[in-house]
């Protein structure tokens, strides 16, 4: 069965689960609750259910408190050396994201028609109208919570990537679309970028860029959000709190913003795997997936996982 984050708008990295696993590996599909399987998602957390295995391939953990492993996971590799890190694991168990695996279902070719995309984290795709800002700047706008073939048409279609989403700059990696890591709001996570940025041999060079607000705050939610805003500026409360907005973002503000990414695309020299690197690194991930499958089939898993102690 698939275990993985569901959001009730759409988002891409994680629409990615079912439909790229119907076409790799339909058996892990299956709806058998005793036995679940963990692939493309920040998703190793305390949040896991306990009692059925987990058959992990290739997930990240973020900055929060690592799961307890038991005899019940069976880790065939995560994303990356951070995670492998922060679980305690065989440095070897760092394989690298499975979205790269899109390379091996066969896409319809696409016509290079945008010269630059961004591509917003699907938390900040809420805090204003993308597709009418990115428009007054001469990008086009990928909304991440569209479906999953219509988002991989129009990172196709990209010859330039600015990714929030990471999911989308993974992707384009895979595609061989250069890509250029973009960081606005305060729910971006450095962590998970490293984990999987240092599983491809790439430096991550961030550019942070003045997020812009169109939502405004309103009632008893806007009063909260003041509060924990000024909270956290005390050294209370979360750190993310630091980041709510109290106003719209002014016209001037929005400008500023636009611009930024303008001169972010035509200044900073993109970012792209190495074609031995994701090729090594795709043959390595379809081998482990093989190896799933035969398992998964038989109901019997291995390798348990391995601490680095």
């Amino acid at each position: 069965m698939l275990y993985y984050f569901r959001v009730a708008h759409g988002n891409f990295g994680d629409a990615l689960n079912p439909w790229l696993w119907s076409r790799l590996a339909p058996e892990v599909c299956d709806s058998d609750p005793s036995r679940l399987f963990l692939a493309i998602g920040t998703i190793l957390s305390r949040r896991v259910p306990a009692e059925p295995m987990k058959v992990v391939f290739g997930s990240g953990s973020s900055g929060g408190p690592p799961p307890l492993i038991d005899d019940q996971w069976f880790i065939y590799g995560v994303r990356g050396p951070l995670t492998a890190a922060r679980l305690k694991l065989d440095p070897a168990l760092a394989l690298t994201d499975p979205a790269i695996l899109v390379r091996r279902i066969r896409l319809p070719a696409q016509k290079k028609i945008h010269p630059v995309s961004f591509m917003p984290h699907h938390q900040s795709a809420g805090e204003a109208d993308w597709g009418k800002l990115c428009a007054r700047a001469g990008i086009h706008c990928i909304d991440p919570r569209n479906e999953v073939e219509q988002v991989l048409r129009e990172i196709q279609q990209t010859e330039l990537l600015l990714a929030e989403a990471m999911h989308g700059a993974i992707v384009a990696d895979a595609l061989r679309v250069p890509w250029i890591p973009v960081r606005l709001y305060g729910h971006f996570m450095e962590f998970k970028w490293r984990d999987w940025t240092e599983s491809i041999q790439v430096p991550l060079r961030l550019t942070g860029i003045p997020p812009i607000y169109q939502r405004k705050a309103v009632s008893g939610k806007g009063f909260m959000q003041a509060f924990k805003k000024i909270a956290a500026s005390t050294g209370l409360g979360k750190a993310k709190w630091r980041h709510f907005p109290l106003t719209a973002s002014t016209e001037r503000e929005m400008n500023e913003s636009l611009r930024a990414l303008e001169k972010l695309a035509a200044t900073r020299t993109p970012c792209l795997s190495a074609d031995q690197t994701i090729e090594r690194l795709e043959a390595r991930l379809i081998e482990t997936l093989c190896q799933i499958r035969q398992d998964w089939q038989r109901r019997r898993f291995h390798p348990p996982y391995r601490t680095s102690r």
